[in-house]
């Protein structure tokens, strides 16, 4: 094999490498992506902030899968962490916003894990929302 001919063949794995990792599979909220723990500190905090004007029940409806069904976490996070809670909107800490998600994939029943739901875009981008009945 001439130079010419290993530099293209090694130019086509490595685009065929790229490909596959842009196109790596994301993970499901089916998955097991948050913890008990955090899902009960996200329940005291809906208590606390949410719960005045939002009834647990609005998350586990047709509106709320078709707002985030088949979309990124990140979505959710970017959505809640902007607007809420309505009264002061932005003035949670990102751990608390997540923490909250983590209750709100619990009401879906959504299985726990031993890994909490991440904070940051790159991570909750990679983690995909589901209908539970799908």
């Amino acid at each position: 094999m001439t130079a010419k001919a290993w530099g293209l063949g090694l130019g086509a794995w490595a685009w065929v490498g790229l490909v596959l990792v842009a196109q790596a599979p994301s993970k499901s909220v089916k998955a097991g992506v948050y913890t008990a723990a955090q899902s009960d500190r996200g329940q005291v905090l809906f208590r606390s902030k949410c719960a005045s004007c939002h009834a647990p029940n609005r998350f586990t409806d047709d509106l709320f899968y078709a707002s985030f069904a088949g979309k990124p976490l990140w979505e959710m996070f970017d959505v809640i962490s902007d607007t809420m809670p309505e009264d002061n909107p932005a003035s949670m800490k990102p751990e608390e916003y997540v923490d909250v998600m983590a209750y709100l994939l619990k009401l879906n029943n959504f299985p726990t894990g031993n890994t909490e739901l991440p904070v940051g875009k790159d991570a909750l981008s990679a983690i995909v929302m589901e209908k539970p009945f799908d």
